[in-house]
């Protein structure tokens, strides 16, 4: 019975008597690699896309102001070096529960903690607070949510209680009341909770304990769960976390009941998380008073530090069994207590990989119990990742010439920083010396801007490195607003909702502290950073980096190759600046299930296929950016390598030449082009023509649809290429010359042949409908469904093999590419993994007349192995 082809068919006239056959001509060798037409998705255009990054010395901006599709308002520009604006600053409506001052601050997510603080100045009362004072941040305003006040509380702030612990040798009464105390927030790296809240030491006060207030050395944990609640019984305080004491010797006392015990209060105190993930918690100088033993207090230059389990649990960074969990460090060659601890962290290319260092700077605070002499140095400790020792410094600022040096800046007690995208902020305090020094409270948050080493610039090309110091030109906090003892932390900022309004990446809040007349306050002071905005100048830094988060790139739910990387730049390169640039390089992976940053291998190695890749985007340039549209097409960047990804991340450096200061490239969008990377494949998995005693007896031909040996990297043919079938064609010559080959190559397949086209050489043909190719499967082509490839209809075999002679039969599958292949898949569609480079032709002779057509065939159905 005759069957009909779906595509047309043409006669092919063979030519049988002392000609050769005629074939078409060999294809060039193809590349492993096709370039296709894939899906353009945009990854970051909007200021929210970009705000999700990571900044050094870089910022988002609501630029360009009038965008053209497919870019919108929103771009990465280098940041602003300067003074802060204080028109960036407000006096949020909401205010603390009570004044406080000397209460330390940290933040979780989007939570401020306020913890302890004293009520009034004078040391000597019962004027602790024992609360944490918790206020939630609307991240696109700065502003703090209300709700109907709930006393101690107030409207904006819920109040924890703090649980009273024996406060240690000074007083056998527990206590929880305390200011002046050491904290700093961990967030949590597994499980549902937000993270941890450790307080450190502090000063106390009850009038059955002592004449004076007495340092203690609690060291106090709290667990905050995912919504920004202290856990009722998530608090913690074992002996063995309590503050060092050293003995005569420099060693730490590790008997909880020894007599020469002592605390700690205005200790500079500071968490840093290293590359490999590690907590550390460093505890820095500070004072202790004593009453109790002779009214003894003392200033240390001693550094301790402990780690933070995943568990939230403090641990000795060394040694597990120790009796403490805390170490000693080398000390620092000055006592200092009141000054600020800043942990500080960048990422610097080191053999053409990123690599994450942390610093700490330590600026400002006294050098002597009475504060008669403040600190003006700046010091740095770069931290071991691997075990979190510290190496100090001095030598913190680059020089003109490229150098390092000392440098001096404003002398300040009662002090705070903090840092944020490659920026120091040193914020209020007092430039008097003496106790309680209120008459040199300060409004202003002078700023300095380290590179990649740490090293800190000189933002005046005059020497100087921190700006903003001045209290009437430069203050930062609305009025009336001197303060002290106030405490400064940062909440990530969300962009506005409608696009167009400069955005900030974080808000900093400056919060309590005690004012010109030492008196505390309630109030909160709040601004903008991280913004095209922040600063008053127009100066830029020269040059900066910004991480893109780690984002999932799929199609259609599967794994992408990526095809192209697109992206978009306003440099308008003025001849002050002919060479500014920005330079982009991306990172991919495949991962099941994640997309973060320790999916990615950091090996440079050519072989790793996660390393970062760098793209040229004006190739008629040393530059690696044109102005305007940038696309680079990653088969001709990354020859013979397929891209694949779940997950991708792409970095920005930003150049300018130091000629026009206030100029900066802009970044203006991001977008990569993609297909599904999972193909199908169809691979001969047996060919063979058998006789049987001298005559044709049958055609075996079994297909498999599995690409690189990987279900995971095989789609099916329906979801490849639609429904339908695609085609097989057998090529059968007798050879004129039993010892001369009639067949020496089979036509590969075409993706330029229409629907309709048929193998100039083909005999025989059978159709493969496309759903039984699922991955993995295998399907077999019976006799019977073989049909005469010029003109149609039923094979007759006897005609075919009914001269005895030799033949040559070759393999062709889907000549018109309707599978759905790449070019790789297409490359073995006549069988070259087997007998490269022409194809699979297989020989055989006929001595006698074929056998009789059978009757009845055995029906092969497909296969699924899995």
């Amino acid at each position: 019975m005759s069957r009909q082809f779906q595509r047309s068919l043409t006669l092919f006239i063979i030519v049988a008597t002392g000609m050769a056959w005629l074939l078409v001509s060999l294809p060039p060798v193809a590349r492993a690699l096709d370039d296709e037409t894939g899906v353009l998705e945009i990854i970051d255009n909007s200021q929210a896309d970009f705000a999700s990054g990571v900044f050094q010395r870089t910022v988002v901006a609501a630029s360009p102001s009038s965008p053209s599709s497919p870019d919108v308002v929103g771009a990465v520009e280098l940041a602003p070096a300067g003074a802060l604006n204080r028109s960036n600053w407000f006096i949020a409506s909401a205010q603390l529960p009570q004044p406080l001052s000397d209460a330390p601050v940290v933040s979780l997510g989007r939570y401020l903690f306020v913890i302890g603080g004293a009520t009034s100045p004078n040391p000597g009362e019962e004027n602790r607070s024992s609360y944490i004072y918790r206020g939630v941040v609307n991240q696109e305003t700065g502003s703090l949510e209300t709700r109907d006040p709930v006393p101690p509380g107030n409207d904006a702030f819920t109040a924890f209680t703090i649980p009273a612990v024996d406060p240690g040798p000074e007083c056998n009464i527990p206590l929880a009341g305390r200011s002046r105390a050491g904290a700093v927030a961990v967030p949590a790296t597994t499980g549902s909770n937000l993270g941890y809240i450790f307080v450190i030491g502090g000063s106390m006060y009850d009038q059955d304990c002592a004449t004076y207030d007495f340092s203690t050395n609690i060291v106090q944990r709290a667990t905050v769960d995912a919504n920004g609640d202290i856990v009722a019984g998530g608090w913690s305080a074992p002996d063995n976390w309590r503050f060092p004491t050293l003995d005569i010797n420099g060693n730490i006392i590790t008997n909880p009941d020894s007599p020469d015990l002592r605390g700690i209060q205005n200790v500079q105190v500071v968490h840093v998380r290293t590359s490999n993930g590690t907590d550390y918690i460093y505890a820095i100088g500070g004072l202790s008073i004593a009453p109790s033993q002779f009214l003894q207090e003392d200033i240390y230059p001693h550094v301790f530090y402990t780690k933070v389990d995943s568990n939230g649990n403090l641990v000795h960074p060394t040694n597990a069994s120790a009796a403490t969990v805390w170490a000693r460090l080398a000390d620092l060659p000055f006592a200092i207590h009141s000054g600020t601890a800043i942990a500080a962290s960048t990422t610097r290319i080191e053999g053409g990989t990123p690599v994450q260092k942390d610093a700490i700077f330590l600026l400002g605070g006294c050098t002597d119990i009475e504060c008669n002499t403040l600190n003006t140095s700046v010091r740095r400790a770069d931290v071991n990742p691997t075990n979190g020792t510290l190496i100090w410094t001095n030598q913190v600022a680059r020089t003109s010439g490229g150098g390092t040096q000392p440098i001096n800046i404003q002398g300040r007690q009662g002090v705070t920083g903090i840092s944020f995208n490659n920026r120091l902020y040193y914020v209020t305090g007092s430039t008097a010396t003496g106790t309680p020094g209120a008459s040199g409270a300060t409004a202003t948050i002078p700023v300095a801007i380290y590179n990649d080493q740490f090293l800190l610039e000189d933002l005046t090309a005059s020497g100087n490195y921190f700006v903003g110091t001045n209290e009437t030109s430069d203050f930062v906090l609305p009025l009336p607003n001197r303060r002290l003892n106030a405490a400064v932390a940062l909440v990530p900022a969300v962009p506005p909702s409608n696009g167009t309004t400069q955005a900030n990446a974080a808000w900093m809040y400056v919060i309590g502290g005690s004012n010109q007349n030492n008196q505390p306050t309630d109030t909160i002071f709040v601004g903008g950073v991280g913004g095209a905005n922040e600063t008053t100048g127009t100066t830029r830094v020269s040059e900066g980096w910004y991480y893109s988060k780690p984002f999932p790139v799929l199609t259609s739910g599967e794994t992408s190759r990526l095809l192209a990387i697109k992206w978009a730049t306003d440099l308008n390169r003025p001849t002050q600046n002919p060479d500014a640039d920005i330079r982009i390089q991306f990172r991919a992976v495949v991962t099941s299930g994640t997309c973060r940053e320790s999916d990615f291998d950091p090996s440079t190695s050519s072989t790793n296929p996660s390393r970062w890749r760098d793209l040229d985007g004006d190739t008629s340039s040393p530059l690696r950016s044109m102005n305007g549209e940038n696309e680079v097409r990653l088969i001709n960047a990354f020859p013979d390598e397929e891209i694949k990804a779940t997950c991708m991340q792409y970095r920005a450096q930003f150049l300018q030449d130091p000629g026009l200061p206030t100029f900066t490239p802009r970044l203006r969008y991001f977008a990569v082009e993609k297909v599904v990377a999972a193909k199908p494949d169809i691979l001969i998995d047996e060919f063979d023509v058998q006789t049987n005693s001298g005559g044709f007896a049958n055609i075996v031909l079994r297909l498999r649809n599995l690409r690189n040996n990987s279900l995971s990297a095989t789609r099916s043919v329906v979801a490849a290429s639609g429904g339908g079938s695609f085609f097989v064609d057998l090529c059968i010559a007798r050879r004129t010359n039993p010892g001369t080959p009639a067949l020496t190559a089979v036509p590969a397949p075409d993706p330029n042949a229409g629907a309709s086209a048929t193998p100039s050489c083909a005999t025989v043909s059978a159709q493969v409908p496309k759903h039984v190719m699922e991955p993995g499967a295998t399907y077999s082509i019976a006799p019977d469904q073989w049909i005469k490839s010029q003109g149609g209809g039923e094979v007759n075999w006897n005609e075919i093999f009914g001269e005895p002679g030799t033949y040559d039969i070759g393999i062709v599958v889907d000549y018109n590419t309707m599978a759905g292949e790449d070019a790789q898949g297409r490359s073995n569609n006549r069988g070259e993994n087997v007998s490269p480079p022409n194809g699979i032709i297989r020989t055989i002779t006929i001595t006698a007349p074929p056998n009789p057509q059978p009757s009845s065939y055995e029906i092969f159905v497909p296969v699924i192995n899995r």
